[in-house]
């Protein structure tokens, strides 16, 4: 299969995938990687593999020679989705503060790019290494679903330590078209009853700053030399998305500027609307708000991207004198939090956008159900017997006590359900028999006291011996759309 990989590029599966090139269960075309991957022993060694990275286009010079004609079907295809895409290019600091024309612009070239790309090397299989989000990357996806080809999307299972995987957007969630991979008892995975979770991504380096411990900030002064050129590549990698070192200077000083101004905005709306205290005796609805610019909300959450979308269906679906809590993610800045944000929240009767100081644990138990667009504390109710409202597709949306948004979902339909936790568990234990053991992301090997390298790279060339094979078995149901709803790109 000629394969085109987004992505992948740690060397804790790069070695794998260049294995099974090697071993004919799959042709490597094109591989994007991270430019901080371009010195990796790994590549600079493979040549026979064409890798490409994205930054070198960022400026789109590109010739009538170098593209293919585009054909006009293409374009019907994924016009549908342009809202999606140029959502996640604004997450794309070169093209940062554009006006929506360009983004059209922007948005289209990539597309016409990308479609070479895939024409040009007749491409069986895009994979991508997590759910298909930023702008680039996005595009790509919508093109290879528009022309037809398979693909393959690897993904953070919920689970740490084990990765999922899915054939499309439309899938994640539910992942009835994913094959079982394994076998487990039932009692396989057990899950604690209670709403508190042990989440490494808010701790350490990946918490927030504000709440970052005192030996964390002062990590720098043991490694003083590690951290400068750590921020010496930063800089690096930021400088090659631009022509020359004045456009670079240019651009980065109107960021920072607009950036210094938005964010004493968001910090103004923040102190002016932000609630001190909660009534917790009251009939009320808690909704944490999503950190954005984010994968979760971005791509999984669909139109709820726009969380205020979320926050008004909720409310006309509650009775008058109920109270939604809003409480903003501790990682929140002032992206998507401007001004008209926080007007429009206001015009949402009933609803408290109350401070971060206030426990969430206490919010989340006090609460008649909790509401989010994908979020993990979605998980974290329903483990704790608490039912949820989700708005986007989220990995454990099929589990016990969860409630998926549409116009006639009746509020009594929720407050009913009692979730049984045993019935969670199976559920839980379901969804892992459609994951692997194994990690492709270098976060998941910091966290993780007993990696093995080794191990993992067993496991994970397993994994590809088995769904390389039957994506081929199955490539003309999912080339003739027989797995998409609808016929749905998605």
């Amino acid at each position: 299969m000629h394969t085109f990989i987004w992505g992948m590029d740690s060397l804790l599966v790069a070695p794998v995938i260049g294995k099974l090139h090697d071993h004919g269960v799959l042709s490597v075309r094109k591989w994007f990687i991270n430019v901080s991957e371009r010195n990796n022993a790994f590549f600079s060694q493979r040549r026979d593999i064409e890798t490409e990275i994205i930054e070198d286009k960022f400026e789109l010079d590109f010739n009538l020679q170098d593209m293919e004609p585009i054909p006009p079907w293409l374009d019907e295809k994924i016009r549908p989705y342009f809202p999606m895409i140029l959502q996640n290019f604004t997450r794309e600091t070169f093209y940062y503060r554009s006006p929506v024309y360009e983004y059209m612009n922007i948005a289209q070239m990539w597309a016409h790019y990308f479609y070479t790309i895939l024409v040009r090397n007749r491409i069986d299989l895009v994979i991508f290494s997590d759910i298909p989000h930023g702008g680039f990357i996005l595009t790509t996806y919508f093109v290879a679903k528009a022309l037809n080809i398979p693909t393959l999307i690897l993904i953070p299972s919920g689970i740490l330590g084990n990765f999922g995987y899915c054939f499309s957007l439309a899938d994640y969630g539910s992942f009835q078209n994913s094959p079982t991979y394994r076998r487990l008892p039932q009692d396989f995975m057990k899950v604690e009853k209670g709403y508190k979770k042990d989440l490494y991504y808010m701790k350490g380096k990946y918490a927030p700053k504000h709440l970052r411990s005192l030996g964390d900030r002062l990590k720098i002064l043991r490694a003083p030399g590690a951290f400068l050129q750590e921020r010496k590549n930063v800089f690096k990698r930021s400088l090659q998305k631009y022509s020359s070192f004045n456009e670079f200077l240019s651009k980065r000083i109107f960021v920072k500027i607009a950036d210094f101004v938005e964010k004493k905005q968001y910090q103004k709306g923040v102190k002016r609307y932000t609630e001190k205290s909660v009534d917790f005796d009251l009939n009320y609805v808690y909704f944490p708000l999503h950190l954005q610019p984010e994968m979760t909300t971005d791509t999984l959450g669909g139109i709820y991207s726009d969380q205020l979308l979320a926050l008004e269906k909720l409310r006309a679906m509650l009775p008058a004198d109920w109270m939604i809590y809003v409480k903003e993610n501790p990682k929140q800045t002032k992206f998507m939090r401007q001004d008209y944000f926080f007007k429009r929240l206001k015009l949402i009767s009933n609803v408290k956008y109350v401070d971060r100081s206030i426990d969430t644990y206490r919010l989340m138990s006090r609460a008649r159900f909790v509401s989010t667009i994908t979020g993990t504390a979605g998980w974290e109710a329903i483990s704790g017997g608490k039912n949820v409202l989700i708005f986007g597709s989220t990995w454990y949306e099929v589990f016990p006590g969860v409630f998926k948004y549409h116009a006639n979902l009746n509020l009594e339909e929720i407050l009913s359900y009692e979730i049984d936790h045993d019935e969670l568990e199976q559920a839980v234990n379901r969804y892992l028999e459609k994951t692997t053991e194994g990690i492709f992301l270098d976060i998941d090997k910091e966290v993780l006291s007993d990696f093995d390298p080794a191990e993992n790279e067993v496991k994970l060339e397993k994994f590809f011996r088995f769904i390389i094979p039957y994506i081929e078995e199955n490539m003309m149901a999912m080339k003739s759309g027989k797995k998409q709803e609808g016929g749905n790109i998605q």
